[in-house]
């Protein structure tokens, strides 16, 4: 990615992070699905709101995070496997 080469650091949030991963994204955020990458309007409100700041805090948190090969982080914790 060629923002990453200038030193920008780039986080994709995708329902796919294996496919991310596979085309190189360097931080892949796991969203929750195509049509709702960052929520779920079949919870309530309150509740999709709590799962929306968990994704954008997780690739906030995955733009601080130096790594050396696409990596898959989890909103709910930590990263997934490399």
């Amino acid at each position: 990615m060629e923002l990453e080469r200038s030193g920008f650091p780039v986080a994709l949030i995708s329902a796919l992070p294996e496919l991310a991963t596979s085309v190189g994204a360097p931080r892949v955020v796991r969203g929750v699905r195509i049509e709702h990458v960052c929520g779920d309007p079949n919870l309530s409100p309150d509740r999709d709101r709590e799962l929306r700041y968990r994704i954008v805090s997780r690739a906030l948190d995955a733009l601080r995070t130096s790594v050396a090969r696409p990596t898959v982080f989890e909103p709910h914790g930590g990263e997934a496997a490399r």
